[in-house]
């Protein structure tokens, strides 16, 4: 009971704490990753967004088949926000889509009509039904079989990207005998795409995608209010190893969700090419093909060094004094910005810049949860919840040649002072800014808790700006956290 008294205090605790660590934290929210990455492909600066319009003119479009289907609006949502011209398609042609029926007898045609009277470079394929009966092999099949009918003797052919589904959702589907049919469509498809792009194929295979207002059940689909909770809780650590042990049917349900927001990202960053994935089967995956951004704008590589020195000077004057003058969007936009001001000659796996003591500069909005838990503990609340407990504040120490984190977690509960510590350890990735962030156990006052190793998964951990005072620090969901050297 002692230990598990212990957990309950250390989930309580980071919990209240979560917004202020989550790119280093695994025992973090899925909805702080949607909800960052959201923002971040609306909320770019206005030099960002004139160069991506200057940087999109001339090149080729993306042709969304099922253009106004689940996953099909929210890919059209970002291509708009990143001003990437595209072509969509509908059965009945409306919102400004073309008709197109991808099971009539001259799909194949009209497919390669629009290809070569638009000049498509990607097509993106969201088409899919679901308990139908009949219907069901005939429509999951079509994009593979329109696809190879239309580009056979093609010798150019675009990026195709298709929406599929996990291997463990796969053999659910073959032991349901209703799903049967649904799966043998799917699994058509990818392979008759891989024959006919061959590595210019990308296949996205989510387990179960939530998102929108409302419920449904062709496809079967929960609402992002209720998603977020879901994706939460299932996504913590010792959920997810439960997951993995057991059999298919009951390990799918426990598996998270992944938001339609983050599938919709994943698609368009393997569209315009700043991912290159033959397939993304997992929800890391996919969440991190879609926080992927470019390296850096044109409009930034045209300033001279002093322009750039000043700027990048009065962005960290900015977010590290007076970030509580601006809005959440408005500080993710600078720490947008002050990434492409990046210094290039520092490579953070390999700079000994990055060991040390590094403080939060200002908090991210929190999910639901921690939300609720934050307005009893912390704030205005009442003062009997503070003096149960009483958060003082959390900072990160970086150590033994960037290979360990410790992030330092100090409350009081019931008055009494309360160290935490979450250790992970850093194994370097490509490129020089990317971390493989491994979780590896909890302290609470020196006292190391007992955590299986089966718990300790990793996440990936990017370092995207870094210098003598700052640093930008981005979890797999492209969160940003703007941190600034302790003492």
């Amino acid at each position: 009971m002692a230990v598990l008294y212990c957990y309950a205090v250390v989930i309580i605790i980071v919990l209240s704490s979560i917004e202020k660590a989550n790119a280093f934290l695994h025992l973090q929210s899925s909805k702080v990753h949607r909800l960052h990455k959201s923002r971040s492909n609306r909320l770019i600066t206005q030099q960002q967004a004139t160069s991506s319009n200057r940087d999109t003119q001339g090149k080729k479009k993306v042709l969304v088949l099922g253009g106004t289907g689940f996953v099909g609006k929210h890919v059209i949502d970002i291509l708009k926000q990143k001003d990437i011209p595209y072509i969509a398609t509908s059965t009945n042609g409306r919102d400004d889509t073309i008709a197109f029926t991808i099971t009539d007898d001259n799909a194949s045609k009209h497919l390669l009509d629009i290809n070569q009277t638009n000049d498509i470079g990607t097509i993106v394929s969201t088409i899919g039904c679901i308990f139908t009966d009949s219907d069901d092999y005939i429509v999951n099949a079509a994009s593979g079989q329109t696809a190879i009918d239309a580009f056979k003797d093609v010798s150019s052919k675009p990026k195709y990207i298709f929406i599929g589904n996990s291997p463990r959702v796969r053999n659910v589907c073959n032991i349901v005998q209703s799903l049967n049919e649904y799966a043998r469509g799917k699994e058509e498809s990818e392979l008759l795409l891989h024959q006919t792009f061959g590595q210019s194929v990308c296949i996205i295979k989510p387990t179960f995608i939530y998102g929108g207002t409302k419920f449904g059940f062709n496809p079967p689909r929960i609402p992002s209010f209720l998603g977020e909770v879901v994706e939460a809780v299932l996504g913590l650590y010792p959920i997810q190893w439960v997951a993995e042990v057991l059999p298919d049917i009951p390990g799918v349900v426990l598996e998270a969700p992944v938001n339609v927001q983050a599938v919709a990202g994943a698609v368009v960053n393997e569209a315009i090419g700043l991912c290159d994935n033959q397939v993304l089967d997992t929800r890391e995956d996919i969440i991190m093909a879609a926080s992927k951004r470019p390296s850096i704008s044109s409009s930034v590589s045209k300033l001279s060094t002093q322009e750039m020195d000043a700027r990048r000077d009065e962005l960290k004057t900015i977010l590290s004094t007076k970030a509580s003058e601006y809005t959440n969007e408005q500080n993710f936009a600078m720490l947008e910005e002050l990434e492409q001001l990046k210094p290039t000659s520092i490579r953070p796996t390999e700079d000994s810049l990055l060991d040390g003591r590094w403080d939060f500069c200002f908090d991210v909005e929190p999910d639901v949860g921690t939300g609720f838990i934050k307005e009893i503990f912390e704030g205005d609340g009442p003062d009997w919840a503070k003096k149960i407990l009483n958060f003082e504040g959390v900072h990160m120490e970086i150590g033994n040649e960037q290979s360990t984190i410790q992030l330092v977690v100090s409350v009081k509960v019931f008055e009494k002072d309360i160290t935490v510590i979450l250790l992970t350890s850093l194994t370097a990735a490509q490129p020089y800014n990317m971390f493989r962030e491994k979780f590896e156990g909890i302290e609470v006052n020196g006292f190391r808790l007992p955590y299986p190793d089966a718990w300790k998964k990793s996440r990936y951990l990017e370092f995207s700006y870094l210098d003598e005072q700052f640093a930008i620090a981005r979890g797999s969901g492209g969160e940003p956290h703007f941190l600034l050297r302790g003492g």
